[in-house]
Formats: structure tokens, sequence, C-alpha cells
């Protein structure tokens, strides 16, 4: 705020008003200053007087009297002295001053009335919290001052004296301005109003102008420069920060929640309030006040710092699994998304900061916790499994267990929870060994069932069927989280457990029908084949239907294993006969071949089954009995084998021999013949363990025994 008054100064004056302007408040020239009485005549001018008055732009000489404006504001950095002038001796510089000073003086002697303006005291400029201003005052006084020491001040005791206190008040002066800036520094957790924001603006400009007037005193002889330089301003305002940020943390209370029982809990969770409460501070009124910096990043630096140094200390300690867990949290989850929440995006850079604990310290927690993970697993599971085998429910008329979903909730669970405390998608993979134990347990316990004479057996196995088809479609489904190895013997075990429940089942059907196997491949099938197959399909479609209380997929899962079995049995009875067909009736066992094939196809189509491609196995082998040239059937041996690669050569013997017409040497040769051509080595689909093998028609003749 500065004072306008109008003046009408004799030239004399106005030489003295400017000497002592460029001196500063707190130096005199020999002449003094404008005498009281005379400058209180000249502010008595009447009121018409001032009315009359030209106001007229500010003039050399009022510019020469704004002490905030240093006289050395572009002066450059260069060798030493930088501050003496290029005048030969004191006097000199005196007279150059003064013959500048008269000829001003000159120009205004033309103007009756001159506008002149008086600058605000530092004191003043101190009072109104100008703290720039006063910083510059300070300032110029401090370029003035050591100019004129380093230009010499003679001998005169008077003037050495006169010196020694001005600069001795300048120092006063500095401490009393840098008590102010560090108080509003101090206070910038506290402030919510815009003057007090203000305060803190011109709190960092002094910060900004003293560290310039380090760089400008930079390369001056210690004995050349002001004792207080450098003042270093930056390095201890950054320091005080520091102890700001360490107190405030010390100071945090403690969680108030009190279903939190664990102390170091509650310590944890009170300093990371505060570390997000105070950050949100410094972002909403803290962080304009310093345009030309990142000043959030430097405070999440320091609370980083100081949240580093608390959980390092805690993990230095045995910690019990529930506090273990509570660290890895905050390290992985809760810390990170006060850094990363919306109101502080873009303006603190969390990558950049340190790991809140190193890894030899984080390595022995992860171990801790993984391993209280696998065994509550392993006790969650094996309950699971303990407390499912009561009598199974019936929901839509199907029966159910709820044992898989639980299973995959608890496992599902615990892999995706160790995940976000451990920050990792790998590390927490050998949690999913605990499935396989799981598979292991289960498969025993199935197999108890199956060879106990307990009534509800069928109810049992139907539910836990879809169990299996629950547990298989999981593991499908989230395959990133097994290891390659780990998921193929889980898949291997599950398909062990189906086959061995789909073979509870397709046991009966196969001993209720042992008499119409029998009378395939006899001469009562080639007269009444359409009745001989009748009533095999017929004995087929009873046990289908006993199983309609199966879920849907597990029906089709079931239907389509009891087609491969029962057409891999009509196979292996046709070859174990001793029958042989000769020229006359060969024809008509093809024809009864194709005849049945259709029949049973359509059959187990129609009842679910997804085994499409199991129609074309007994016309291939049909083909087989009509080709005469040896060297074709040896090609389409071979042909068969790429489609089955588990035909065998002792299939190949076997459905060979019914044909009465081939020798004994033309069937060695056919058989030398294919296994010289055969593929050994051809891939399976069963390999790919995302392929279901049940829905794989390639590994039909594994059935076939002979």
């Amino acid at each position: 705020m500065l004072q306008i008054t109008v003046l009408a100064l004799t030239k004399t004056e106005q030489f003295n008003l400017i000497d002592c302007s460029c001196r500063g408040d707190n130096r005199r020239g020999k002449a003094g200053c404008i005498k009281e009485d005379r400058t209180s005549r000249k502010l008595r001018l009447s009121r018409d007087e001032k009315m009359k008055m030209t106001i007229k732009p500010l003039s050399t000489i009022e510019r020469a009297i704004r002490s905030s404006k240093s006289k050395f504001s572009t002066f450059q950095k260069v060798n030493l002295p930088f501050f003496k002038k290029n005048f030969q001796n004191t006097e000199e510089v005196q007279d150059e001053q003064h013959r500048k000073c008269m000829s001003e003086c000159e120009e205004v002697q033309n103007n009756e009335i001159q506008l002149a303006e008086i600058p605000l005291t530092f004191k003043q400029n101190l009072k109104e919290q100008h703290f720039a201003v006063a910083g510059k005052q300070l300032i110029n006084r401090e370029e003035c001052l050591f100019s004129v020491k380093q230009d010499g001040v003679g001998s005169s005791k008077s003037l050495v004296e006169e010196e020694e206190d001005n600069e001795e008040s300048l120092r006063k002066d500095f401490e009393e301005l840098l008590e102010e800036v560090w108080l509003k520094v101090e206070n910038s957790f506290d402030f919510r109003t815009e003057n007090e924001k203000e305060a803190l603006k011109q709190a960092v400009l002094v910060i900004q102008q003293e560290e310039e007037q380090d760089r400008r005193w930079e390369g001056v002889a210690e004995k050349e420069r002001p004792p207080w330089r450098p003042r270093c301003y930056r390095r201890t305002h950054d320091s005080q920060l520091q102890n700001m940020v360490q107190r405030r943390m010390e100071e945090a209370n403690l969680d108030s929640n009190t279903d939190i029982k664990s102390s170091i809990q509650k310590e944890i969770i009170g300093k990371g309030k505060q570390i997000k409460e105070d950050l949100l501070h410094i972002a909403e009124h803290v962080r304009s006040c310093y345009p030309e910096e990142n000043v959030c990043q430097l405070y999440a630096k320091l609370y980083h710092q100081e949240f580093c140094a608390t959980l390092r200390e805690i993990a230095d300690y045995g910690l019990s699994d529930a506090d273990c867990s509570h660290v890895l949290q905050w390290v992985n989850i809760h810390y990170p998304s006060i850094l990363r929440c919306k109101e502080l995006i873009g303006v603190i850079e969390y990558e950049q900061l340190t790991a809140l604990l190193p890894e030899y310290m984080l390595e022995p927690l992860e171990e801790q916790y993984l391993t209280q993970i696998e065994d509550t697993l392993q006790t969650w599971c094996q309950n699971i499994l303990r407390k499912k085998k009561a009598e199974p429910e019936l929901r839509d008329r199907c029966y159910f267990s709820p044992l898989a979903t639980d299973v995959i909730k608890c496992v599902h669970g615990a892999i995706t929870s160790a995940q976000k405390v451990l920050g990792s998608c790998s590390k927490p993979q050998r949690i999913t060994y605990q499935i396989k134990e799981f598979l292991i347990s289960y498969q025993d316990y199935l197999k108890s069932v199956t060879e106990s004479n307990q009534r509800n057996i069928d109810a049992v196995l139907k539910a836990n069927l879809l169990c299996i088809r629950q547990l298989r479609e999981y593991i499908t489904t989230h395959q990133k989280l097994f290891p390659a190895h780990l998921k193929s013997d889980c898949m291997s075990l599950l398909v062990s457990i189906r086959e061995l429940c789909h073979g509870y089942f397709t046991k009966s059907v196969h001993k209720d029908l042992k008499g119409m196997y029998a009378k395939l491949g006899t001469s009562e099938w080639l007269k009444h084949s359409e009745h001989v197959c009748g009533e095999l399909l017929e004995g087929v479609n009873t046990h289908i239907q006993k199983l309609i209380d199966l879920d849907k997929t597990c029906l089709q899962d079931m239907v389509s294993h009891l087609h491969k079995e029962v057409l891999a049995e009509y196979v292996r009875t046709l070859m174990k006969k001793k029958i042989k067909f000769g020229e006359e009736n060969i024809q008509q066992a093809v024809e009864v071949l194709c005849d049945n094939n259709q029949r049973i196809h359509t059959l187990f189509i129609e009842a679910g089954s997804n085994l499409y491609d199991l129609k074309n196995v007994l016309p291939r082998l049909a083909e087989l009995l009509t080709i005469k040239d040896p060297q074709f059937i040896e090609l389409e041996l071979v042909n068969l084998s790429k489609s089955y690669p588990d035909f065998s050569e002792a299939h190949v013997c076997a459905w060979l021999h019914l044909r009465a017409s081939l020798s004994t040497s033309e069937l060695r040769m056919i058989k030398k013949t294919f296994s010289d051509l055969r593929e050994p080595n051809a891939p399976k689909e069963t390999d790919n363990q995302e392929q279901d093998p049940l829905y794989s028609s390639r590994a039909f003749f594994s059935k076939v025994l002979v």
C-alpha cells in the first residue's frame, strides 16, 4: 500500500531526498533529509491549490526514490569484484552521482508540481505481510551496502562504524523476515482463508528471491560478499517440511475402530489416514502457493520416507498372521490407493517413489502369508468335503451338490485376495496346489462310495458328476491361475474321477446287455439283425431313462460315454468271434453292419450324445471287408490309423480275421506293411486338456480290448 503525496520541492531538497532514498531506510546523507518543518509547510497547501495541480507521469527522480527496486537488478555474474564501478576512487563516484542528481533536478525545476511516490518501509511491508517486497528491499540494501564496501569507505572511523551499524541492522532485518517466512511455512496445514494462502505465497516468493540472490553471489570471494551468503533458504525450507511431516506422523492418532484389537494395525491405519488427510490438504490449499514446482510430490516423498520407516520398524519384529497380512495389504493395496486417488492424480507420481519395504524384508512376510493361506484353504476344503457327504438334494428334478461351488468360492477367493495382497499374479499360483490335494481326497471319497453298499450311491454319484464338471470348467476358464503342469495334473484327475463315476453306471448297463452282445456276429445276427439290434438298443434305452435325473450337461456326458462304450463293445464282440465271412455272405454282413451303425448312432444322438464322429467307425471297418486287393487294404488301414491313432496291429489282425478269402501269408504281409507305414507318434487331441477327451473319437479303439 503506497501513500501518494504532492510535493513542491526546491532543487536542493530534491537532491537530498534522492540521496536519502538511495542509501535506504537505515542510511542518511551528510545533508540529511528534508527538514520536518519545510515538509509540513508544503503539505499544508490549500485545497484550491491542490485542485489546480496537474499530475504528470513519473519522472526519472521519482523512479530513483523507489527503494524496492534494486539499482543492481541487471548485473550478471562476472569476475570479481562484480559490484565495483569504473571510477578511480570514491570521490569520483560521489561527484558523478552528484552531477546526475543535479541534472535530474534541473528537469524537475521546470515543473510547478511534481507527484512523488512514497513507498512503504521494510517494517510496514513486513507488518502488511508483503514479504516479497520486504525481501526485495533487503536485497537492495544488501547490494548497496556491499557495493560501497567494495568501493571502499576510507579510513574515517565514523564511516566504518556507520557501515558496521548498517550491516548489523540489515542482518537483524533479514532474521526478522526469515522468522515470518518460516512461521507461514509452519502454518501450511492450518490455514484456510485466502489471506493466509496469500501470505504463504509471499513467503515462497521470498525463498525464491533468496535462492536467486545466492546464485548471484556465487563466485564472489568470501571476504567480499555478505557473511550470510549463501543463505540456502531452499535447503532450510525442505528441512523444515521434513520436520513438520515427521512431527505430524509421530502425533498421528491411533485408529479408533473398536473392532481392531491389534495395536500394530491401529498404528498403521492412523498414520495412513494422516497421510491421506495431509496430502489432500496440500493438493487443495498449498499447491497453488508454489507455482514454480510440484510441492505435492515433495510432500509425498517426505511422508513416504516416514511411512517406510514405520513399516520397516514393524516388519523387523515377528508378526502374527493377521498383522503380517495387514502390513502386506498396506504395502500393495491401501497405500497405493491413497496416492493414486482421483484428487491426487496428475500431482503425485507414485511410480517415482521407492518401495515401502525392501525385497529382503518383503519375502519373509510373503512366505508367512502364503503358508497361512495354504493351511487355511486346505482346512476349508476338507471341511467342505466332510460336510457335503450328506444326502444329495433334488433341484429342478436333478440331483445337486454345492460341494464344487463352495470349493471354487474358497479357492478363487483365496487366490484373488492373495493377488491383491501380494501385488502379483504369479506369486499366489502356489495356492492352487491345494486344488490338486483336494481332488486326490475327492477321488478317494468317491471311490469309497462306489465300493460301498449304501443305498443312495446313484444319487451321490449323479450329484457329484455335476461337481466334477463345474471344477473342470473353473480350471479351464481360469487357466492363468494355474502353472501348466499343475493344470494338466488337475485335469487328468478330474477325467479319472469322472471315469470312475461313469464306470459305475456303465458297468451295470454292460452286465444287463451281456446276453444281447453275445448274439452279434452269429448266424442269427445275419438272418435277424433287425431283431437282434433292436433288442440291444431297447436295453440301452432302458438304462438311459434311468439317468434323466442327471443335470442336462452331465446327462450329455453320460450318454456320450455310453455311446462310445456300447459301440466299442459291439466291435470288440465281432473281433473276438471265430466266424469268417465268405464270398456268399460277406456282402450281407457289410449291409448288416451299416444298418446297425445307423440305428445305434440315431439312438444315442437323439438321447444327447455329442460323439457325431462315431458314425463313421462301422462303415469304414465294413469297407475293409469288401476290398479284394491286399495293397488297397493296406492303404485303407493306414488311412484308418490316421483318423484313429490307437488303431493297432492287434485290431488289424482281429478284424481281417473275419475275411475267409485272405490267406495267412497275405494277412502277415498286410500286418507288416501296416506296421511300417503307420504313424506311431501322431499327436493326440487328448494331449490338449482344453479338449475334453470324452468327446474325442480319436481314442475310440483304446476302448476295444482284444
